[in-house]
């Protein structure tokens, strides 16, 4: 599908496979940035089989996100061909906290996650409609206010390759992001005279939007101490499926005349996408680390808008929709390790 716009690449196939490539190389890329830093002789390598776990640590801390992030869908007809509309949420801040643990078996299992949550600061829409659906062509802005972003995760994995101080393992999980944004205000940046004309004031919601990310995650989960203190560890994953429910109020425009939105309008899709976090960490004595890190979140989906039964006396049908989304920045953190603990009682 070719689109005229930032959200979407000529096609979906071949979106895909740059995308593969791109994180396929990142994931070799760390890989080798830490098996430089990794014990070089052969001797300090060691394959483990499974079995039976004997021992346990465990890990709870706190991490703090700061970062940025945008969202955006651009909005096609029935068939997918024509342009119909674009909305641009950027530029918005992340400021999230969020709790995560970790336990890992001497037999080279382990499982891991996360919860968090905050808010979304800043930032504005940008709502683009184009000819010849509306004419002459419509561009606002409109602020960004009282917006929000929660998410968790939870990985199974097993260590592949194990080292004194390194290891390297693969992981699968699920990963779920709600971003809730809404937009205030609208003002006419373009040439139509019949949209937000007059400016609608900041203080006024036009636009809310909803969206739960849910995703399937494979990816490699590695470590290195680069000395007794110092700890570089990596999470990279594949999104190979991902899924999208959301749903689009425009305010403004839900009531009870024939072109009315009845109320919010449904949307999903199905797409892809990839997720970074990396940092680097201290350990003040054997029981507390701190760190400091970053992250990359990419996702995006194709799938629809349902109209149908959401446009007061008009007989809609669903429309063609791209969804795309990136959220990134820093994060500080700071764990507590427990253990090793023997399991089933044992010491």
């Amino acid at each position: 599908m070719t689109t005229r716009n930032g959200f979407a690449a000529p096609s979906f196939h071949a979106t895909l496979v740059h995308s593969t490539r791109l994180v396929g190389g990142l994931v070799v890329g760390l890989m080798v940035g830490l098996l430089a830093v990794a014990p070089a002789a052969a001797a300090d390598w060691s394959y483990k089989a499974p079995v039976a776990p004997s021992t346990y640590t465990s890990d709870f801390g706190m991490r703090f996100w700061y970062g940025s992030g945008k969202t955006g869908k651009t909005l096609f007809d029935d068939t997918g061909a024509l342009t119909v509309s674009r909305l641009s949420y950027d530029s918005f801040s992340i400021f999230t906290a969020e709790g995560f643990t970790r336990f890992d078996l001497s037999s080279g299992w382990f499982l891991k996650g996360y919860a968090g949550g905050g808010a979304l600061l800043g930032g504005q829409l940008k709502d683009e409609d184009f000819p010849p659906v509306i004419t002459p062509y419509s561009a606002t802005l409109s602020p960004i206010k009282n917006s929000s972003m929660s998410y968790g995760s939870a990985d199974l994995g097993f260590k592949l390759v194990r080292g004194g101080d390194f290891y390297i393992g693969a992981f699968a999980g699920y990963h779920f992001m709600r971003q809730s944004v809404s937009a205030y205000g609208c003002t006419q940046v373009a040439t139509n005279p019949d949209v937000c004309v007059p400016t609608i004031p900041d203080s006024i919601k036009v636009i809310s939007q909803n969206n739960n990310w849910h995703s399937l995650r494979v990816g490699i989960d590695a470590a290195v101490e680069l000395d007794r203190r110092w700890k570089l560890s990596v999470d990279a994953a594949w999104l190979p499926y991902v899924w999208l429910a959301g749903a689009d109020a425009h305010w403004l425009r839900i009531g009870t005349s024939p072109g009315d939105f009845s109320g919010p309008v449904p949307e999903d899709g199905h797409g892809w996408g990839y997720q970074i976090d990396s940092f680097l960490s201290y350990r003040v004595n054997d029981f507390m680390s701190v760190g400091l890190g970053g992250r990359y979140w990419h996702m995006q989906a194709s799938g629809h808008t349902h109209f149908e039964n959401h446009v007061v006396g008009v007989t809609a049908v669903p429309q063609v929709v791209n969804w795309k989304t990136d959220n990134y920045g820093v994060f500080l953190q700071s764990s507590v390790k427990l253990g090793p603990h023997g399991l089933f009682g044992g010491n």
